[in-house]
């Protein structure tokens, strides 16, 4: 009975990832008929609201919390937390590039970064429409894998199992094209990123009394800068990306660690 109340706690999850697959596996090949830009980012952005209502759905049948504890404990303090971890990962990442040898080059015409091959009607709209993808995608990444996975199988199995299996749900939830070529380029160049990120918002996630606007901010302000600052870094030294990768994420969650947090008892296993 036990084993069975283990495996039902796991069932919410892989219905995300489940569904967040099979909207990638319709999405892609509608993606082939678009040639401007502002269709795509308003599939993009429907495809996270399909998400973002499907987590909510389960967070109101499996938690035991109201959604007013998740979404109105806005706590200003835990948002500037938030807020401020992003450049102090950004500093810390582009300054062991750096060190390393990395070239930072400024690109003067990119505010559609990977989308420069598309048509637009109105490149402010557009631009609009990215941004709006960006923080709307990190609200309801946030909301699916930290305020329902992660608290789900926090309840269960104590919060370190909690952030691991989060993270990983969120790590598989970032493959958006089923072909084993770009599965393979994306376990080589950004797996370890999402991976390392999804266990630093975790546990501030954790640090932060489950407050889920404290890891929306980190990750919509790491967006935010993504989508609309362009630099372009080249490296020279072999796994320089990697090493960053690891030594910013291990520093910033050290810093997270020795901050004077309270953090909230969860269920141990």
């Amino acid at each position: 009975m036990k084993q069975k109340n283990g495996l039902r706690v796991l069932l919410g999850p892989f219905i995300i990832l489940i569904i967040s697959f099979f909207i990638y596996f319709i999405r892609y090949p509608l993606w082939q008929y678009f040639t401007a830009i502002e269709p795509i980012f308003v599939m993009l952005i429907s495809s996270y609201l399909i998400v973002l209502v499907v987590a909510i759905f389960l967070l109101k049948q499996d938690s035991k919390k109201s959604l007013s504890n998740v979404f109105y404990n806005c706590n200003i303090r835990m948002i500037l937390i938030g807020l401020f971890f992003g450049p102090v990962y950004l500093g810390l990442w582009y300054s062991i590039s750096f060190l390393l040898g990395s070239k930072l080059e400024f690109m003067s015409s990119t505010i559609l970064r990977d989308y420069e091959t598309y048509t637009f009607h109105s490149l402010p709209l557009a631009f609009a429409l990215y941004l709006g993808f960006s923080v709307f995608g990190a609200f309801a990444e946030e909301v699916a894998y930290r305020g329902y996975v992660q608290t789900r199988i926090s309840s269960r199995f104590g919060y370190v199992v909690g952030i691991i299996v989060a993270t990983l749900f969120f790590s598989l939830e970032h493959i958006h094209i089923f072909q084993p070529s770009w599965i393979v380029r994306f376990f080589e160049t950004q797996f370890l990123h999402v991976l390392l990120f999804g266990i630093f918002v975790g546990y501030l996630f954790f640090k932060s009394k489950e407050n889920i606007w404290s890891v929306f901010s980190f990750h919509a302000l790491l967006n935010i800068f993504s989508v609309s600052v362009p630099i372009v870094v080249t490296t020279t030294f072999p796994f320089a990306t990697q090493f960053a990768e690891i030594a910013s994420f291990t520093a910033i969650i050290l810093l997270l660690r020795f901050l004077p947090l309270q953090n909230k008892s969860l269920p141990a296993s």
